[in-house]
């Protein structure tokens, strides 16, 4: 009986330091995103995308478009309705999301 339950606490003793070990070496590689500023590599793909297309009134239409679908899905088939609502105002609030997803925890 001893050693069954020497040998359970071993393992429960393991699993805690696999566990704090990972968190430690997950901890230091948290960064927060930055957009690229102007004259760097990636700066005009970014600028194009996001900018004028995401945050632009392409990416507005898109979003009210996809909310309007998604309603009118959701009387239908809610299983189509339901995300389709959920990704446009995902579209919309892009920016934010971005800014959120970037800030280290």
């Amino acid at each position: 009986m001893f050693k069954l339950t020497l040998s359970r606490s071993a393992r429960v003793a393991d699993s805690g330091l696999l566990l704090a070990l990972a968190l430690v070496a997950g901890a230091g590689a948290a960064s927060a995103f930055t957009a690229p500023q102007v004259g760097d590599l990636g700066y005009d793909i970014y600028n194009i995308v996001v900018n004028e297309g995401v945050k632009g009134p392409l990416g507005f239409v898109g979003g009210v478009a996809a909310f309007l679908f998604g309603v009118s899905r959701l009387f239908s088939n809610i299983m189509i309705g339901i995300p389709t609502i959920v990704a446009a105002v995902c579209l919309i609030k892009a920016d934010s999301i971005l800014q959120t997803f970037g800030m280290v925890i």
